[in-house]
């Protein structure tokens, strides 16, 4: 008799294991109506995506720590999540947490190898447009790039303002001293049926390049959608790496959003507008934006539905992962000595 209620409980405690394992850890065990037990209380309920959407609440209102802390918990829950475990990487590079940093890439490579390119490139690139010191001069290249150029708010009636044209003036200037580089003129938001993109090519070609050079992204109208459809253009291509140009103000965000789509910023240029005010690198605190904006250009969600559901098709977790989690849960719900289970009769 004994032996055989040993066995019932597990088989309900191995419920919750295996539903935990699947994503969500789900906070009731069935009503046994045989025997009128009523086992639900044994479990709390929780939700993993309680603690992811908490941690990025977090994040985006710059407490670090606190969104740390709140992937801690989720991933105390279901381990293998890749995006939380991109998010750990990345937010704790800005923590200044290298080991911890590392330890989450490490995980993640075995579970979303391409999630972890994301995420290292992410971290990468957040480091490097931290340290961009804008500047006017035009860049002499080597390799296979193309010249990004961002577009500006065009005015009411569809002309370029100054500081576009200041942009495309400095594009020109890179235009010249690369000679054999593509351009990508970006930016959507039109204007009496313009976009920025199409009035820069306009710009550009009346000023002697080549319109067989350069491409329209017209669909954008923000500095993360650019980058997005910049990256679809250039990956046709075969090009990962560019020359951005655009405002001093605009340069570090724009060059951390380009990183995290894959697209690294080899070099950059910017207008003169207040250039003085932009002299010196980022700090690690003043880096929190760049990096928020960055997860978002890369798509990694800022929330997640309830009932979170592990990805389809992971790759292998590496040996022991699923079922030393398993095992770990399971080993603390039958160490915790519930009554409720512990009342399920025998048969």
């Amino acid at each position: 008799m004994t032996k055989v209620k040993r066995c019932r409980r597990v088989v309900a405690v191995g419920a919750v294991v295996s539903a935990a394992i699947g994503g969500l850890v789900v906070g009731v065990l069935p009503f046994d109506h045989a025997a009128g037990v009523d086992v639900r209380p044994a479990v709390t309920a929780v939700d993993p995506s309680t603690f992811y959407n908490s941690a990025q609440q977090k994040f985006a209102a710059g407490d670090v720590t606190g969104g740390l802390q709140s992937l801690k918990e989720m991933l105390a829950v279901v381990p293998v999540d890749p995006y939380a475990l991109a998010l750990q990487a990345i937010w704790s590079a800005q923590a200044d947490d290298e080991a911890a940093s590392q330890a989450a890439l490490t995980r993640l490579n075995g579970i979303n190898r391409t999630l972890h390119t994301t995420a290292r490139d992410i971290i990468s690139g957040v480091d490097a447009a931290a340290q961009i010191v804008p500047d006017t001069s035009p860049k002499s290249v080597s390799g296979r790039t193309a010249i990004v150029i961002l577009g500006y708010g065009l005015n009411g009636n569809g002309k370029m303002a100054p500081e576009l044209v200041r942009r495309v003036t400095a594009g020109q200037a890179q235009a010249e001293t690369t000679t054999g580089a593509p351009i990508v003129v970006a930016g959507g938001a039109p204007k009496k049926g313009i976009t920025e993109a199409a009035a820069m090519k306009k710009w550009l070609v009346a000023n002697g390049v080549d319109a067989a050079r350069i491409t329209e992204e017209g669909r954008s109208g923000s500095t993360v959608a650019n980058a997005q459809n910049t990256a679809e253009i250039l990956r046709g291509k075969g090009i990962s790496e560019i020359i951005l140009i655009t405002s001093p103000n605009h340069i570090r965000r724009a060059a951390a959003d380009f990183a995290a789509v894959g697209l690294r910023a080899v070099a950059t240029v910017t207008t003169a507008t207040e250039l003085s005010k932009y002299a010196q690198p980022l700090t690690l605190d003043q880096q929190k934006g760049i990096r928020l904006e960055a997860t978002r250009a890369a798509e990694i969600p800022a929330t997640r539905a309830a009932g979170l559901p592990l990805p389809d098709n992971l790759p292998d977790t590496g040996p022991g992962l699923i079922t030393e989690f398993g095992g770990k849960l399971l080993e603390s719900l039958l160490d915790a000595g519930s009554s409720a289970i512990d009342s399920l009769p025998a048969e």
